[in-house]
């Protein structure tokens, strides 16, 4: 299921790829795209239950998920 995030602080390339790599970590998750200038993350997820994983991530990489 397709699911679309709202992240903040993200402002250049190295942001992007860190959100991936710590994103990345979640089982079950797959990054379909990042938009810096809407500041949104579009991730596929198998189950509900990973939205809570993705958004520790994010913030574990130092964003805000609004």
């Amino acid at each position: 299921m397709k699911k679309i995030l709202n992240v903040d602080g993200m402002s250049c390339n190295h942001c992007i790829e860190k959100i991936k790599r710590f994103v990345g970590e979640c089982e079950g998750v797959e990054i379909l795209k990042v938009d810096i200038d809407n500041k949104i993350l579009e991730v596929d997820i198998d189950d509900e239950s990973r939205l809570l994983c993705i958004i520790e991530a994010i913030e574990d990489a130092g964003f805000e998920v609004k």
